[in-house]
């Protein structure tokens, strides 16, 4: 009888190339960027930190304690960008930044983020200016 192997399975395997890998983080973060899925988002890493070796050999790698890279994983929130970037570096990549196509960068009129993603400071006002 043929055995058949579970889509994880798969997975894994076409994750454990380190090129497969950096590109689907790559798909991930554009999908990110579209929906806002953070859960979604970081649930991805894990799937791609547990195909590099998992998260103990990336804690080993990155000097962070293991329960802490889940915690962060596992989260509802974004991670902190330092957090974000040692994670990242322990899987061998790194963020980059580019200039958003189709958007005149010569207009100098500030391009508003969309209500969900305006930070607020507590006990500032909108009058109030960031020193």
């Amino acid at each position: 009888m043929k055995e058949y192997r579970t889509w994880h399975e798969i997975l894994m395997e076409q994750l454990a190339d380190y090129e497969a890998a950096i590109d689907y983080l790559q798909v991930t973060l554009e999908e990110y960027q579209v929906d806002r899925d953070t859960q979604f988002f970081l649930q991805e890493i894990k799937t791609v930190v547990e195909a590099q070796g998992g998260i103990t050999d990336l804690a080993k790698r990155i000097g962070i304690a293991p329960e802490v890279i889940s915690k962060v994983l596992a989260s509802e929130e974004s991670p902190r960008v330092d957090m974000f970037h040692k994670i990242l570096r322990g899987l061998g990549c790194r963020l980059s930044i580019e200039l958003l196509e189709n958007v005149d960068h010569t207009d100098e009129t500030v391009i508003p983020l969309p209500e969900s993603e305006n930070p607020t400071f507590e006990g500032t006002t909108e009058s109030s200016e960031l020193r």
